[in-house]
């Protein structure tokens, strides 16, 4: 008798498991419009960007591995925008006031690096909200330097190129979370 009352509802827990464990362990795909509808400040470049990503402007991507790949085009940005400052800062010895400046957001933008790397240890360990806690400080001191350190052109383009970027790494906390809904 224990042992029928017992095996039933084990099976019904079981056969509940194996019929939602999949949708839970399946790719969450997103789509690139979908994402950047939520991007205040430049939505096409943001697509634009996204889509630059191999695969995804044919296929979409999982949620999971965007977010590693903004990641990863954030660190690489902010690196050659590293190196255009000590470029700068070793090609203006006549302004002191702007090599300071130049040094002042080469040593913010390590602090973009520092949190890139916490926001992507805080990804894989499930928790998106400091995540994306960490990861907003990218689009905060992009929006600081700008102003105070005008450079190149090509100066210019990073601070766009990683102001969208860093504000695309603010919204895809909010989908892994569950905060928007993924079809």
């Amino acid at each position: 008798m224990f042992h029928n009352s017992f095996v039933e509802p084990s099976l019904i827990v079981l056969a509940l498991f194996l019929c939602f464990a999949p949708s839970f362990c399946s790719e969450r795909i997103v789509r690139v419009r979908d994402i950047c509808s939520k991007h205040f400040v430049n939505p096409k470049k943001c697509a634009i960007i996204l889509n630059s990503i191999p695969g995804v402007a044919t296929r979409g991507e999982d949620l999971g591995k965007l977010s590693l790949d903004v990641i990863n085009l954030a660190n690489v940005s902010a690196l050659h925008t590293i190196t255009l400052f000590n470029d700068l800062i070793k090609n203006s010895t006549s302004d002191t006031d702007l090599r300071q400046r130049y040094s002042i957001c080469s040593s913010n933008y390590d602090n973009i690096l520092i949190a890139l790397t916490i926001g992507k240890d805080s990804f894989t360990s499930g928790d998106f909200d400091d995540m994306h806690f960490r990861v907003s400080a990218v689009a905060d001191i992009v929006e600081h330097c700008r102003p105070i350190a005008p450079g190149s052109s090509e100066l210019r383009k990073n601070y766009e190129y990683l102001e969208v970027v860093g504000i695309t790494l603010e919204i895809l906390p909010d989908y892994l979370a569950g905060k928007y809904i993924v079809i």
